[in-house]
């Protein structure tokens, strides 16, 4: 699903609908679903999917409206904004109430709302465009400037890409966000040359002549209370949890994923009514299927999902794939995602959600545990420990001489990480270890948590899932970031305070058992195989974008050798598959 538009046309938009059906189209969903266009002489939208929603005030006398909103995502405090507004229209749209609560608000109807957004806003009267991201930035809003002084805007990057005015070019800036930082690249970097991301908790304003970006919401990096016991924490963390699943519980989810970890075994148990309720959803566990032995601790514990299931009622449903499968799976996200992601991992979470759509069209997950609760993995690069990078120093390495010349990759992580580090509110009264875990703590809230939630949200709503994520609650992490670290890591072990406080709400002896890997298909030899003849194919075939870039000397060992990093969780070398494969498709030059 998506959304398309364009403002301050130099031209009658009313003329360009081609252009809106192409943005639209080639932002939309996989399959496609009906649009609805809408088209002004300054204004016009597109909007494509079922969670996508349009609405427009107009004076009778006048042709065009004087307001127009459009959103994709879902408010989730719709009982309480219908309250402050004193509507009683329990059936009017999110866009409707957006559209009244700008009409009381203005811009401050930000202060009002919650839930995953993007929301575009054209006050015709002030010609005056606000793209509106949420929080925690599920969903995505791009823009571009153009030459002639308009401003087209989209909330997929390839539906920009489509304009014929946008410039589908790269330069080492973008190069670097991709090869080096992603997938979880620099927040508001939108990679192609000349195009900007909205960021996450923002809003941008956009007037003839003018572009303003102000913040409306930030976590607060507060020193921890070392006052707080372990009791009142869990408290803190079972209530917040309770009222961020309370929808959830009144109007029942199709499905719950279970990985057999406590993460998705929390979010299932608050999700989920009474075990006697009628209509329980169904939970689906991924298994990886071949005539091999995985190593102990990866993959999924399917008799631990199996268990939890069973205890709160669950029909459970295990889904087998094999190498054939999420090869077949990798390719369908490679079209579904707008920015090159983690194939082997994307693979096997659209496996689970195009499985849960047999029983529903929402699904729970556990998605964001880690990052809320402050659990940052031992990954270490050449440059600094940056939290958010899924692997080590392995694409650097992998350029040639003068693509590190050109790019820089070194002194650009390095300028990312310090300009990450230098938006952190500071944090008064606290030791030198703290601090240090304050800020990775906080920045993966703001870089990792944020590409893991999208990742997921796109690949659901490209099938028409709704997915929801209620560990990855902004309020919930401004309280866990207030914990001291003894506090986080109950007993030591990573989300312990997590499992302490829904300890009562899951099977007994699960609720401290190891965490296991979500399954991906790095697990699969013959995975392994295929990445391998692809990255040989694109070495040698100089049409390829991204083949001048590369370094066959570094590369051709590795493909013989398969070394844990080359192959690992998230593999370099599938990586640079991907990017390669977004550049050729969008047909983007190198600048």
């Amino acid at each position: 699903m998506a959304i398309s538009g364009w403002v301050n046309g130099p031209t009658d938009l009313r003329d360009e609908t081609p252009i809106f059906t192409a943005m639209t189209t080639a932002a939309g969903p996989v399959p496609p679903s009906p649009m609805t266009v809408r088209l002004g002489r300054d204004a016009g939208f597109c909007c494509q999917g079922p969670q996508t929603g349009y609405a427009d005030w107009r004076h009778p006398e006048r042709p065009d409206p004087d307001i127009v909103v459009a959103i994709e995502g879902r408010l989730s405090n719709r009982e309480v904004l219908l309250n402050r507004l004193g509507q009683r229209r329990t059936h009017a749209s999110d866009a409707d109430l957006v559209l009244h609560a700008y009409r009381r608000w203005g811009q401050f109807l930000v202060e009002q709302i919650d839930g995953v957004y993007a929301i575009a806003i054209w006050d015709h009267l002030r010609r005056q465009l606000l793209l509106v991201r949420d929080p925690l930035g599920v969903k995505t809003w791009f823009y571009y400037p153009l030459r002639d002084g308009s401003m087209a805007f989209a909330t997929k990057s390839r539906g920009l890409l489509a304009h014929p005015n946008v410039e589908p070019a790269i330069t080492s800036d973008g190069l670097n966000e991709l090869l080096v930082l992603g997938p979880a690249r620099t927040p508001g970097h939108a990679v192609v040359n000349g195009m900007h991301e909205v960021l996450p908790g923002h809003i941008t304003q956009t007037v003839p002549g003018r572009i303003r970006t102000h913040r409306y919401w930030q976590w607060q990096a507060e020193a921890p209370e070392s006052s707080i016991n372990e009791v009142e924490a869990a408290a803190v963390v079972r209530r917040t949890l309770a009222e961020a699943t309370a929808a959830l519980r009144t109007d029942p989810v199709g499905a719950v994923l279970l990985s057999g970890g406590v993460a998705s075994a929390s979010a299932a148990a608050l999700a989920t009514p009474h075990p006697s309720a009628e209509q329980r959803p169904t939970a689906y566990t991924m298994a990886l299927a071949g005539p091999w032995g995985l190593p102990p601790g990866a993959g999924t514990d399917v008799t631990a999902a199996g268990r939890v299931a069973q205890h709160l009622a669950l029909d459970h449903r295990l889904i087998k794939a094999d190498k054939s499968d999420l090869l077949d799976l990798a390719t369908a996200t490679r079209r579904i995602l707008d920015l090159p992601g983690e194939p082997a991992r994307d693979a096997a979470v659209f496996g689970l959600l195009s499985a849960a759509t047999v029983t529903g069209s929402s699904v729970v997950t556990g998605v964001g545990a880690d990052a809320v609760f402050g659990w940052v993995p031992s990954l270490k690069t050449a440059v600094t420990d940056v939290p958010w990078l899924g692997y080590d120093a392995g694409p650097v390495a992998l350029l040639s001489a003068e693509a590190r010349m050109h790019m820089l990759p070194t002194a650009y992580t390095k300028q990312r990480f310090e300009d990450a580090i230098s938006a952190i509110p500071a944090a008064k009264g606290v030791s030198e270890a703290q601090r240090a875990w304050h800020r990775d703590a906080y920045l993966n809230l703001s870089h990792r948590l944020p590409a893991q939630v999208r990742r997921w949200d796109e690949l659901a709503t490209a099938i028409g899932m709704s997915v929801h994520n209620p560990l990855a609650d902004w309020l919930l992490t401004q309280h866990t970031l207030r914990f001291p670290d003894p506090i986080r890591h109950l007993r030591g072990m990573r989300l312990g305070l997590l499992r302490h406080a829904i300890s009562d709400l899951l099977p007994a002896g699960l609720t401290w058992l190891p965490g296991r890997v979500f399954p991906t298909a790095t697990g699969l030899p013959g995975w392994r195989t295929v990445q391998r003849e692809r990255m040989l194919g694109l070495l040698s075939d100089s049409s390829q974008p991204l083949q001048p870039l590369l370094d066959p000397a570094q590369i051709r060992p590795l493909l013989t050798r398969a070394p844990e990093h080359a192959y690992g969780g998230r593999s370099v070398i599938a990586h640079l598959i991907e990017v390669n494969a977004w550049l050729a498709r969008h047909q983007i030059r190198v600048i």
